[in-house]
């Protein structure tokens, strides 16, 4: 019988080398389509950088143009009238030169016309080839977890793998980290980034401008001033979302209501607090992860909720607080969501709350049906002492 069973897992672990060798082929396939979408993705960059120098150099010939057009325009006008002083050679002159220049005009008005679409169409080409590379190394990210399962030990797989096991949690973390790693590279790209390189293109201008016109430089430079605020504004958003400061200096109840101010100013929606006043009797990682669950439960009601009013309750005892945050939302299947978010990693905003639940040994319960909002009730130790007890317990 044991021979028999030893034979099973050797035909096993037969079967799960190939499938390994397959999976670590795909995945050597997909880093070369990697490759060469990041290849891609700094051709258009350059291309980008290349037509965008075109049009700023386009936009002082413009200039230089118009300022000859409205001179010969002016100069026909004077010629025009008085023909007794000029000769009808000396108009045809002026007139020829005039429509020589308006001509030019007209030409380099249409080529600039021309770039400024092509600079459009080409940021959008590399806003999509970022999004390809961001898929392509999700799915690269999947596959090497996959991999890491199954290049594990066959016999404790097949026993059963300890979700507290070391390799889980490891690999847990990892994910976590990546999917961190991959939303602040892409804040940074599609935020201060962007405005940046938009702030360096606008001192061009502003210097050319200036050189002619000292009130339009002067608006020029007040554009750029607002570029680089936008800037600093959304690189401190990326900081505070990293660690809300204002946790250690306003507290939990406070840095909850700026939240709240803050997204009923961007949605509308209006949303109703009862907060139990917080000093010392929660702890500050319990704080952090109450601030997070409710910026995530937002992030969804905003996103997919349709919602126009919403509530948030928070109250606590010796041992647990309570989160209930509630919308008078659209509504959804939990299970079949639930399912979805499970198997194919649709909602990490969810999985993130779910995830932050489970680690701080909380329980969290989502009733929803359509039509009929959505309620999220989330019960979390106020404690470290709490939480082990709770560890103990399992």
């Amino acid at each position: 019988m044991i021979k028999g069973a030893e034979l099973d897992i050797g035909m096993i672990s037969e079967i799960n080398r190939k499938i390994v060798m397959e999976i670590g082929s795909s995945r050597d396939q997909i880093l070369d389509i990697i490759d060469s979408l990041r290849n891609e993705h700094e051709s258009l960059k350059r291309k980008l950088t290349e037509i965008k120098n075109e049009v700023l150099h386009l936009i002082g010939e413009v200039d230089e143009l118009e300022k000859q057009d409205k001179s010969m325009r002016k100069r026909l006008a004077e010629v025009s009238a008085d023909f007794h002083k000029y000769t009808e050679n000396d108009v045809k002159e002026v007139y020829d030169k005039a429509y020589e220049v308006r001509i030019k005009l007209y030409t380099k008005k249409n080529e600039e016309k021309t770039l400024r679409e092509q600079r459009t169409q080409m940021e959008i080409a590399l806003k999509k080839s970022f999004k390809n590379i961001e898929s392509g190394e999700k799915i690269l990210s999947q596959i090497s977890v996959a991999l890491g399962y199954l290049e594990g030990d066959m016999l404790s797989a097949l026993s059963g793998t300890d979700k507290n096991s070391e390799m889980f949690l490891g690999i847990k973390i990892l994910e976590a980290q990546e999917d961190e790693r991959r939303r602040i590279a892409r804040d940074i790209h599609d935020g201060p980034a962007q405005h940046m390189a938009n702030a360096v293109m606008k001192v061009d201008i502003c210097d050319m401008v200036l050189q002619k016109n000292l009130d339009e430089g002067l608006k020029e430079l007040a554009s750029l001033k607002e570029s680089v605020k936008i800037a600093l504004r959304e690189v401190r958003n990326i900081i505070f979302d990293l660690r809300p400061m204002s946790l250690d200096d306003l507290g939990l109840n406070q840095t909850i209501q700026e939240m709240i101010k803050l997204i009923t100013k961007e949605s509308g929606i209006e949303v109703k607090l009862k907060l139990k006043p917080v000093q010392e009797e929660i702890e500050p990682i319990i704080q952090v992860a109450v601030y997070r669950i409710i910026q995530e439960v937002f992030n969804n009601i905003k996103k997919h909720s349709k919602a126009v009013e919403a509530e948030v309750k928070l109250d606590f005892g010796t041992k647990y607080l309570m989160l209930v945050v509630s919308d008078n939302g659209v509504g959804f299947d939990v299970e079949e969501t639930l399912k979805e978010v499970k198997t194919r990693a649709s909602s990490y905003g969810l999985i993130g709350i779910f995830d932050r639940v489970n680690q701080l040994q909380g329980k969290i319960d989502i009733k929803s049906s359509y039509g009929a909002g959505t309620t999220y009730k989330v019960k979390l130790p106020i404690n470290r002492e709490v939480i082990r007890d709770e560890k103990r317990g399992d």
